[in-house]
């Protein structure tokens, strides 16, 4: 069976945005350590979990919103607003990150209790405040739980490299990125921290292999192609994702084959985007699309009042709950939990997210725009907000 017949015709797929709004509220409760939901969202089932799910279909809706008119000969414009949707990304991490730094600091300076400045790893801050603002802005400091921006604006700014090189042959693109992903696994090399040292928790030279498989199915949709059904394939994807299951369900531990293959092939850490990972959101991806549950998704997702809307306002929604997650954990931390809090914070930071969706898509872009452009006529200066277009992707110190 091969779904392009139950594609939509519109480039819009509604259930992508049912599927970010679905890892949104996965990410949410998993960003709140202690809660005893977090053990069943998807993570606790497989090898791969939201993060996964997030940056490949980044790169499914960057082919959507963008490739088209590239192709059509609009590289140069096309490629800017990449940019610019790289610098609004860069302005939403500086944001949350200050924000979160605020909300930490304040509850250890109320609480007495400077402990509170690890939770996040926000303490490095106040013990070097100089190198530990610098790497904020260079992208080397990232708090835990907010590591994921950084990784996004760089698979934007080396967006239109990819749709260069996909313009040649798709095929040609994921070769290289292939490439890329196995020198880094192999050379071990990826972008460094600063001040504490290190690397980021999300490599993107192993991340964009991912974000590159994405852009590769986006515009293979928009040819009017997809991958095709294969009754051995869809087996062989079946079994591993029980495999996985069985696995992450009866913890038998983070190396899948016991030394068997070399160490970067072997291990499920999130950082390396090791393939028993890749592997098991691709095959996630191949057996959903091929089942009738990918056409029935269509029919929830075009009327569903919460998950689409909140996979369709990805990054307003996304920060709002990574702070809100922020406030529940330490809520969690200062009362010591319990099933009824943890329900109450759950259901209160869906909802605050589903507000901050609901007014931005009621008017308050626009709005903002509007007056925007109004004073800038006038001569002041008011920074534009630009609707979401693309989404974002979980974070976290793990």
């Amino acid at each position: 069976m091969s779904i392009s017949s139950s594609m939509p015709s519109t480039t819009r797929d509604w259930r992508i945005d049912w599927l970010r709004g679905l890892a949104l509220v996965s990410i949410f409760v998993n960003h709140m350590p202690g809660n005893r939901l977090e053990n069943w969202t998807t993570r606790n089932f497989g090898f791969s979990d939201a993060a996964e799910v997030f940056v490949l279909l980044a790169g499914v809706a960057a082919a959507f919103a963008y490739f088209k008119r590239f192709e059509a000969g609009q590289a140069r414009e096309t490629s800017w607003k990449a940019v610019r949707r790289a610098g609004t990304l860069y302005g939403a991490h500086i944001a949350s990150t200050l924000a979160a730094i605020v909300l930490f600091a304040t509850v250890a300076n109320l609480m007495g209790n400077s402990d509170y400045l690890d939770l996040i790893g926000v303490a490095p801050l106040f013990a070097e405040p100089w190198p530990g603002l610098i790497g904020i802005v260079t992208g080397g400091y990232q708090l835990g739980y907010f590591n994921i921006l950084p990784l996004y604006i760089l698979l934007l700014l080396a967006l239109p490299a990819y749709m260069w090189l996909a313009r040649l042959d798709v095929r040609l693109m994921l070769g290289v990125s292939f490439a890329l992903y196995l020198a880094a696994q192999t050379l071990q090399f990826g972008m460094p921290n600063y001040p504490e040292g290190g690397g980021w928790f999300f490599n993107p030279f192993l991340w964009q292999l991912i974000f590159a498989i994405g852009l590769s199915l986006g515009i293979m949709r928009l040819r009017g192609q997809w991958v095709p059904y294969h009754p051995a394939a869809f087996a062989l994807a079946v079994a591993y994702i029980v495999f996985s299951a069985v696995w992450m369900i009866w913890s038998l531990g983070g190396h899948v084959t016991h030394g068997l293959v070399p160490g970067w092939m072997d291990t499920l850490h999130k950082s390396y985007l090791p393939p028993p990972r890749l592997l098991h959101v691709l095959a996630l991806a191949y057996v959903l699309v091929h089942t009738r549950a990918w056409t029935a998704l269509s029919k929830i997702s075009a009327v569903d009042p919460l998950l689409t809307r909140l996979g369709r306002n990805s990054l307003p929604v996304f920060v709002t709950g990574s702070l809100a997650s922020m406030v529940g954990y330490i809520a969690l931390v200062q009362t010591g939990g319990g099933l009824a809090l943890e329900l109450a914070l759950a259901v209160a930071g869906v909802g605050v997210m589903w507000v901050v969706a609901y007014l931005s898509e009621a008017g308050v872009v626009a709005t903002a725009r509007g007056l925007s452009a109004r004073f800038r006529g006038r001569g002041v200066a008011v920074p534009v907000v630009e609707p979401p277009d693309l989404p974002t992707v979980r974070t976290g110190r793990r």
